[in-house]
Parts: structure tokens; sequence; C-alpha cells
């Protein structure tokens, strides 16, 4: 899209450039493509979105990180966090009588700790009784590989699933697994599944990353672990088993960030504001007299 871009903005045409990934940060960890590939493919994206500098009206960035590439003059941070709205029904006053059951929304990859995932629940069912509720989709030969894993028979995968069933899933579980590899583009990310997670009130067993640490530690809200390992992953999901009350109590704190900080509501108004500000219309929010 980046050329067709960059065509319209020589048409005088006023281009806003909706970045959700450091794109060739993120061609580089594409084990899909072959690593002769992955160098040339990624300098030359990043030579088209610099060639956009001069000519984009705009660029809305997901994270402060990605934000840092871009011009700061030009440059709006959108982030991209949930609405409140989706999770407004979501009563977590039923936590202690929820199974135990933890919570994988998105898509599912060798990257996103998909392997990792099916193992740690081997591990932690030597000890107690645990449930992956699975949500997604995976290709073939990583599926065949999952279900011939022993941690298999402990997932229950309901496939894709829409928005209203992604709530209704998350109000079965007890937490949200986020166990992303450290791969470049993932350090920095902010994935919306956490968000969403805490939004339902779930504790989140998250990769230690920085940025991660920042926000669960901040929070309260969650276990940091290495993403690699899952002994550790399967300790944390024992852990929000036989400690309910402060694993709900985490899901509240989680959820009461959200609610202050991490929503769409709040971010809605910046994409607006620029809106306003390219097509010259004044601020129409309602003032008292």
């Amino acid at each position: 899209m980046l050329p067709l871009g960059l065509w319209l903005a020589f048409r005088r045409q006023q281009v806003i450039y909706d970045v959700h990934e450091d794109t060739p940060r993120q061609i580089l960890d594409k084990h899909y493509l072959p690593q002769i590939l992955r160098r040339p493919l990624a300098w030359l994206v990043e030579t088209l979105e610099r060639a956009s500098f001069n000519s984009f009206a705009a660029f809305a960035v997901a994270t402060p990180e990605i934000g840092r590439r871009f011009p700061a003059s030009k440059t709006v941070l959108v982030q991209n966090f949930p609405q409140l709205s989706e999770f407004n029904i979501v009563n977590i006053d039923n936590y202690d009588d929820r199974g135990p059951n933890f919570a994988y929304v998105g898509g599912i990859t060798a990257a996103r700790g998909a392997r990792e995932m099916v193992q740690a629940l081997y591990l932690a069912t030597q000890s107690t009784n645990v449930v992956l509720k699975l949500a997604g989709k995976f290709n073939q030969s990583l599926q065949q590989e999952l279900e011939a894993l022993p941690g298999w028979k402990h997932v229950d995968f309901v496939g894709w699933v829409d928005r209203d069933a992604t709530v209704d899933l998350l109000r079965e579980c007890r937490a949200g697994l986020v166990l992303f590899h450290p791969d470049a583009n993932h350090v920095k990310a902010q994935p919306n599944k956490m968000f969403e997670y805490m939004a339902a009130g779930l504790p989140v067993i998250a990769s230690d990353f920085p940025l991660w640490r920042e926000i669960i530690a901040g929070a309260d809200c969650g276990i940091l672990v290495d993403p690699l390992d899952p002994q550790a992953i399967a300790t944390a999901m024992r852990w929000i088993i036989d400690h309910p009350e402060e694993s709900r109590a985490m899901g509240e704190r989680g959820q009461k960030a959200v609610k202050e900080h991490y929503n769409w509501e709040i971010e809605q108004k910046g994409l607006v504001a620029l809106y306003r500000r390219l097509v010259g219309t004044p601020d129409l929010t309602p003032t008292t007299p």
C-alpha cells in the first residue's frame, strides 16, 4: 500500500499512514520468508516509509516506540486499546465459581507461544487440573504438531470467534495468556489481547518484557514469566488456581487500569482531532454557556 499512498500524495491527496506494526522489524522475524530475502525486504519497506515522511499528511501510530520512527510534527499516537462498552457486561463477582480455565484469543503461532502454552498445560496438570480455552486460527502443520503433544488433551479449541463470543469465553476463565516470544517486533508491542483480558477482569500471565512489566507490574494485575520456559508458565497457572482471592484482586486492579487509562474512549479523541485538523473542521464538542 505504500507505493499507492505515495502515488496518491503525488496527486495532492491527503494520505494518512496508520501504522500498527514496526513492519521492517516484523519482516526480519517472519520465519516463513527465506532468510536471504528478509533484510532486503525490510530495507525496501523502511525506505518507502522514509520516502513518505514529506509526502503523507499524517501518521497514526499504535505505540510510542513505532512513533519514534516518524516525524514528530505529523505523528499522533492512537493506541489499540479495547472499547469499554464491549466489556461492561463482564461480571467478575462469579470469579471464585469459575472452572480452572485459562484463555488465549488471537492468532495462534509458534512465535506467540503456542507450543509453550500446550507444554505448560501438561506440566501444570501434574498437580492441578487446568484447561486452555484456545480461540483463533493456525496453520495445519502447527495444529498437527500441537495435537500430538500430551498437553493437547487439556485444550478446548473453539476456533475463530466473534467479538461477543470472545467476551463470553473470557467470562469463563481465571486468567489470560500473552506469551509472545522475545522477537524484535514483540518486545515493545502492545497487544490488544492483553488489555482485553484486563478489561474482562482477568489477571494476565505475560512475557517478561520491560514494557509489559511496566504495564502489568505497574497495575499489579498479573504474573510475568519467561515465555520460552513452559515450567515457569505452568507454575504461574498453578499459582492462579491456588490463590483465587489474590488472583481476583489482580483482575480487579487490571480492570480499573483499563477504565482509567487503557481504553479506546480516550484514544479516539486524538484520532478525531487529527481528522478535524486535516479537513479544517473546528472542534464540535458542546460547551456549557
